[in-house]
């Protein structure tokens, strides 16, 4: 089922992991960070290290009106080539697209981290029944998002272990064990090298796995 709402968030996970300034360390984490998306004089873009990334934000991008999205291979490096995915947004303004994905990632990391709000009480009735329902699957569609994104973006390691990613990003981290627990599955971070790392171990990672696929 298309759900317009879990889409844009997941592209907006995806763009705050696209964004070059926002991946070095000390650049632009001092600032509100969808200031520096926004900051985008030369034309809205996202770079990603696989084609897979890649074409899942330019196929989730469809649901901002009137965004199209161009993919293009570059080739760096001297001494060891590596291949980056640049994917160019264009056909709606720049700013209007990030004040849409920035509204909805604002929303949904509310829905998901929220103080319990959406949650609601037990009414009793077929209505409130059916309405907590719908919210539940709304919250679990976000949070197949937010597991998504990362597993796209964020180089996980698999090993016979589990699944491990790192992130620099104590927020991130938050939400990503946020979102383990909607899906039901148990993850753990801990403190690594100037970063944390979030670890589903093996049961949990095909739990979350066959979730989100």
């Amino acid at each position: 089922m298309s759900d317009d709402g879990a889409d844009l968030f997941e592209a907006s996970l995806m763009l705050l992991a696209g964004t070059p300034r926002l991946q070095r360390p000390g650049d632009g984490r001092d600032r509100d960070v969808w200031a520096v998306v926004g900051d985008c004089a030369g034309g809205l873009r996202a770079e990603f290290e696989t084609a897979p990334a890649a074409a899942r934000f330019a196929d989730v991008m469809r649901a901002v009106p009137g965004a199209r999205c161009w993919v293009r291979r570059q080739v760096a490096g001297i001494r060891r080539r590596y291949e980056t995915y640049i994917v160019e947004v264009d056909g709606a303004e720049p700013a209007v697209v990030v004040a849409r994905l920035s509204g909805e990632w604002t929303c949904n990391v509310g829905l998901l981290l929220g103080n319990g709000a959406a949650q609601g009480t037990a009414q009793g009735t077929a209505q409130g029944t059916g309405q907590e329902a719908a919210q539940e699957a709304a919250q679990r569609r976000r949070a197949a998002a937010v597991w998504r994104a990362a597993l796209l973006t964020a180089a996980p390691k698999v090993s016979q272990t589990g699944l491990r990613l790192r992130s620099r990003d104590r927020s991130s981290v938050r939400l990503l064990l946020r979102a383990a627990q909607v899906l039901g599955v148990t993850c753990h971070a801990r403190t690594g090298s100037g970063s944390q790392i979030v670890h589903a171990e093996g049961r949990g990672m095909i739990a979350l796995l066959s979730t989100i696929l």
